[in-house]
C-alpha cells in the first residue's frame, strides 16, 4: 500500500538590502544554509512502495520594477542524492526488482508585493517548472538453475530430475551517492510597474520500491534528497525570447 508524506517547510530570509521596501534596487542577491531532506526505504516485509515529498520556500529580496521591463532570477542551490537498491534472486524464476529515484523540482513564482501564498498563488517565471536534479535507479535479479546430464553408472537425466534440485539465490545490491551544485536561470516577463515578491519552490521527492513473486526482506530499496547551501538573486533587464535586445531598451 502506498504512503504519501507531505511536509511544508517554510524558510524565511532575511533581505539582503536594508529598507528593500523604500528602495529601488537593480540588482538583489539572498542565500540561506539550512538544509532541507526527505528520505524513504522499503522491503520486501513493509510493502510495495513508498514515498515522500517535502516543499520548501524561499523568498527573494522585494524589488520594484518599472513598466514593461523583466527581471532574471538565477537559483543555485547544492543536491545531495542518495539511493540505494538490493534484489535477492531464489532459484525459481521469478524476477525481484528494487527501484529507488529522488528527484528535485524547482518553479520560480513571483506575485506583487503581499501577495499570501506565492507558490500556490504566484506566477511561473519563464520557462516555468523544471527539473532541479533526479536520478532513478533500477536493478533486478533473476536466478532459474537446472541440472543437466547424468551421473554415470548411477542415475539418468530423467533420475536427476526428479530427484535433484539447486537450492540457493543470488543477491546483487548498488549504491550511489552523488553532491553536485546546480544552477538555472529564469526570467519574469514584461511586468506592469509595481514592487513584487519573488519565491523559489523547491519540491524534494523520495520513492523506493520493490516487487516480485517471490521477495523477502533482502530485496530493500532506500533514497535520500537534500538541498542544502543555497543562492537566489535577481536583477532588472530587458529579455527577448527571438534575438537579442540592446540594453539601451
Amino acid at each position: 500500500m502506498k504512503t504519501v508524506t507531505t511536509l511544508a517547510a517554510a524558510t524565511a530570509i532575511a533581505l539582503l538590502a536594508t529598507g528593500a521596501s523604500a528602495q529601488s534596487a537593480k540588482f538583489a542577491a539572498t542565500y540561506d544554509t539550512d538544509v532541507v531532506m526527505v528520505e524513504v526505504s522499503v522491503d520486501g516485509t513493509d510493502g510495495a512502495d513508498d514515498d515522500m515529498a517535502v516543499t520548501a520556500e524561499m523568498d527573494l529580496a522585494k524589488m520594484h520594477v518599472p513598466q514593461s521591463k523583466e527581471v532574471l532570477i538565477g537559483v543555485s542551490g547544492v543536491v545531495n542524492l542518495v539511493t540505494f537498491t538490493k534484489a535477492k534472486g531464489k532459484n525459481t524464476g521469478n524476477i525481484a526488482t528494487a527501484i529507488a529515484e529522488g528527484i528535485v523540482e524547482l518553479d520560480v513564482r513571483y506575485a506583487p508585493e503581499g501577495t499570501a501564498n506565492i507558490c500556490v498563488n504566484g506566477t511561473s517565471a519563464a520557462p516555468g517548472p523544471i527539473t532541479f536534479a533526479s536520478r532513478r535507479q533500477e536493478l533486478s535479479v533473476t536466478v532459474d538453475l537446472d541440472l543437466i546430464g547424468e551421473i554415470p553408472g548411477v542415475c539418468d537425466q530423467a533420475c536427476i530430475t526428479a530427484n535433484l534440485a539447486i537450492e540457493g539465490d543470488v543477491t546483487v545490491a548498488l549504491g550511489l551517492d552523488t553532491t553536485a551544485a546546480h544552477h538555472f536561470n529564469f526570467v519574469a516577463i514584461d511586468l506592469d510597474s509595481d514592487w513584487y515578491d519573488i519565491v523559489a519552490c523547491y519540491d524534494l521527492t523520495a520513492l523506493a520500491e520493490v516487487s516480485g513473486d517471490d521477495i523477502d526482506v533482502d530485496t530493500a530499496a532506500m533514497s535520500k534528497v537534500a538541498i542544502g547551501p543555497r543562492m537566489l538573486t535577481l536583477q532588472r533587464v530587458r529579455a527577448t525570447t527571438d534575438g537579442i535586445v540592446d540594453e539601451t531598451d
